[in-house]
Formats: C-alpha cells, sequence, structure tokens
C-alpha cells in the first residue's frame, strides 16, 4: 500500500501482544490503518460452539502429549548423561582438594 505522499511503501505489522493487523508509514511514523484480531469464540453462533470448543480442545490435548513426549525424551537423556558421568568418577580417582597451606 503506497503512499501517495511519497511513494514509499508502508510497513505492515502484526501486534505480538494482541495480534491487531497495523499498516504504519516507516518515513512519517505514524498508523496508517490498524484491524482488530479475529477471534473465533465471537465470530461462531451457538450452534457452532461444541465444535468450536472441541477443536480447542483437542489442540491444547495435542500440545501437552507433545509436551509430554519431549519431557520423556529429556529425562532419558538426561539418565543416560548421569550413568556416564558416574562410570566416568569410578574410573578416576578423586582428586585431592586445594588446601590454604598448599598454595604457598
Amino acid at each position: 500500500m503506497p503512499d501517495p505522499i511519497d511513494d514509499k511503501p508502508a510497513v505492515k505489522v502484526d501486534c505480538p501482544r494482541c495480534g491487531s493487523h497495523l499498516v504504519i508509514d516507516a518515513a512519517r511514523g505514524i498508523v496508517l490503518e490498524s484491524r482488530e484480531p479475529v477471534n473465533p469464540r465471537k465470530e461462531t453462533e451457538l450452534k457452532d460452539a461444541q465444535q468450536v470448543l472441541q477443536e480447542e480442545s483437542s489442540r491444547i490435548h495435542d500440545r501437552f502429549r507433545k509436551i509430554v513426549e519431549a519431557d520423556k525424551g529429556r529425562s532419558a537423556t538426561m539418565e543416560q548423561k548421569f550413568k556416564d558421568f558416574l562410570e566416568k568418577a569410578k574410573d578416576e580417582p578423586a582428586p585431592r582438594p586445594v588446601r590454604d597451606i598448599d598454595l604457598d
């Protein structure tokens, strides 16, 4: 969307906080256009509400399942690292602690 004053294109930005769409003139630093984010809950009718809630529920369960799977993999990795370090520590003798008198 070119600005008629300088023929420079405007910058289109989506707000990360609220999700609104902004069109900003970079040269002048003003907002040319703003649109509120589309909220699917506000636009649905009552007859479609159950379907929207089921979709949200399935999306939440899928995200939770992915988090649990990642945590299982992480715990297995951490357990393996612990075993490796434990074996390494058994093979090496314990180092003598540094005392203040040894530093002189």
